[in-house]
């Protein structure tokens, strides 16, 4: 997959304020509804995993270079409706 996102903040950047902070809800419990850099923040800062091995920010970065994050399926899903409209 080319272009892989490096970042959580460029992630925000590409989906925008709402989307993104409805995706970081799913990694952690520090979302701020008021701040976007708070929020980025308080991921690239808290663990993801028990092992203090990857952050939330670290860990959201890398579901989403794979596709598997809500912001991925909403993607797909539009691209799944405009193929259906064009063989309607």
């Amino acid at each position: 997959m080319s272009g892989k996102m490096k970042s959580i903040h460029g992630i925000y950047k590409k989906h925008g304020r709402e989307a993104f902070l409805e995706a970081a809800k799913w990694y952690s419990g520090k979302v701020n509804p008021f701040s976007i850099d708070k929020t980025i923040d308080a991921m690239e800062s808290s663990w993801y995993d028990e092992g203090k091995g990857v952050t939330e920010a670290e860990q959201m970065v890398k579901d989403y270079n794979q596709g598997r994050t809500i912001l991925n399926e909403g993607r797909s899903l539009e691209a799944e409706q405009m193929g259906m409209n064009l063989t309607m």
